[in-house]
């Protein structure tokens, strides 16, 4: 009996110790994970924060920073009825894509939110919210879906549209929205957030 209660102890004992060591392993996964996220974060929130200021005081060199030389930079934009792009190397704010749409300054005073972004009503001709967003939760396809439309009309082909569904994994959507706005995606490429698309089709409805 002795030996019975003392087998028993030590098995409760053990069971103790593998508790304490699974639940301190799990807190340092825990931990580590949280630490990657806020990297993560802060990586993402201070490539947007610059991009922004460089695109309201029109300064080409510390815009074309935030653009890698192998993505370079899609430009939407609407021609007519339907949206497009313009694939550059590179933002000239002296040379606008298109030509006969400038790019525009303004002031902006808000802070980066992480959140649903706002949407704009064509028939109110407003916001329904204002500030800086950006939604990390959904992935941006505003490039794909100009894509598959080109693709109909043989302007691209299947290839052409894959390639650029593939590029646009690891994008999201960023929208700060004023008495003028500026919307543009981000994407992460080699371990490295940067800009990769500006869009100058949304938030107007001139068409």
């Amino acid at each position: 009996m002795r030996n019975l209660m003392l087998a028993f102890c030590c098995a409760a004992m053990l069971l103790s110790s593998c508790n304490r060591t699974q639940k301190k392993t799990e807190e340092t996964k825990d931990s580590i994970a949280d630490s990657v996220q806020q990297a993560n974060s802060q990586a993402i929130s201070e490539v947007i924060t610059r991009f922004a200021r460089a695109y309201m005081s029109q300064d080409n060199q510390k815009a074309n920073a935030l653009i890698h030389p192998d993505l370079g930079l899609y430009i939407i934009y609407r021609p007519g009825a339907m949206d497009t792009y313009q694939h550059v190397d590179s933002i000239d704010f002296q040379k606008p894509v298109p030509e006969h749409f400038p790019y525009t300054s303004f002031e902006n005073d808000y802070v980066l939110t992480f959140g649903e972004i706002p949407t704009y009503d064509c028939g109110g001709e407003k916001w329904d919210k204002l500030g800086f967003f950006c939604d990390t939760t959904r992935q941006a396809h505003q490039l794909s879906e100009i894509a598959a439309f080109k693709q109909e009309f043989k302007e691209i082909d299947e290839a052409a549209v894959a390639e650029i569904k593939n590029l646009e994994k690891d994008t999201y959507r960023v929208v700060l929205t004023h008495a003028e706005n500026l919307i543009f995606h981000v994407k992460k490429y080699q371990g490295t957030w940067y800009v990769f698309v500006l869009d100058r089709a949304y938030g107007w409805c001139d068409a």
